[in-house]
Formats: structure tokens, sequence, C-alpha cells
């Protein structure tokens, strides 16, 4: 079979597989790929499922950040680390970071979604505060300055 053809066949398989859901390049190239379909196939199939718009990697790092917000959010690098992990192109992925709030202020977004506003006890917590920022990917500097802005209001 051409590599036309295989093409079209894998563009058929990627299809039936995406369905309704929103999946990334990477993660239909891998598919394919563990279907049988060649590297070069592979990536053809996606370059034709993104040029069609079947495949939106914006999309789908939209609803990798919709689950990393609130009490889940993230350091910037984290969440790039965590769209490479899902499939996004790296030049997705960092488009999308940079479009993203500073360290510090996401770092105070976990804060109020994590603890509420601030109160007189608050400022005993600054460690139990700081080792939640640094579990999620933030540097002690982020963490110590998001602190400060939280107890500022």
């Amino acid at each position: 079979m051409s590599d036309s053809n295989r093409t079209k066949e894998a563009v058929t398989c990627a299809i039936r597989h995406i369905g309704t859901g929103i999946y990334s390049s990477g993660k239909i190239r891998l598919y394919l790929m563990q279907r049988g379909y060649s590297e070069a196939v592979a990536v053809e199939a996606v370059k034709l499922l993104i040029d069609s718009g079947y495949i939106d990697d914006l999309r789908a790092s939209r609803k990798v950040l919709a689950v990393r917000s609130g009490k889940k959010q993230e350091s910037r690098n984290f969440i790039y680390q965590r769209l490479l992990e899902a499939g996004i192109d790296d030049d997705c992925a960092e488009l999308v970071v940079s479009e993203l709030g500073s360290d510090t202020d996401t770092c105070k977004e976990l804060y109020e979604a994590s603890f509420g506003a601030p109160d007189e006890g608050t400022f005993d917590r600054e460690n139990e505060f700081i080792k939640l920022a640094q579990l999620r990917g933030y540097s002690l500097e982020s963490a110590r300055a998001a602190f400060r802005k939280y107890m500022d209001g």
C-alpha cells in the first residue's frame, strides 16, 4: 500500500479514535504508531488532521489548564512539563505558558483557593503555605513573594 493510501487510512483511524474528544497532536501520533503505522505516516496524518482543524493543541492545552487551577494550581514550569507530557507540541506549550500569569500571581491564587482569606493566625502558618507552593513547583522566592501579596490582600 502506498504511503498516501496508508496516510488516508491513518487519518480515518485517528478520527475514529478522537470521536468527540480532545486530543493533542503528540497523543494521536503515538496512538497511530501503536496501531502499526510508521512514524512518517503518523506524522503526515497528524499534519492533515491539524490542517483540517480536527486536532488543535491550543484546545488540548486549555483542557490541561482547566484541571490545573484553583487548589491544583502549579508553577509555569510544572504546567509546561505537564503540557509536554500530554503530547502538546513544544512551541504551543511555550506559547500557552507565556500567556499565564507570573508564578507569584498564580501562587497567590493557589493560597487563596486553598486557605481562603488571610486572618490573624495566617502569618504563623507561612511555612505551611510555602511547603504547598514548593510541592506545586514554585520557587522559594516566588512562594514567599506570593505569601506577602496574599497577606497584603
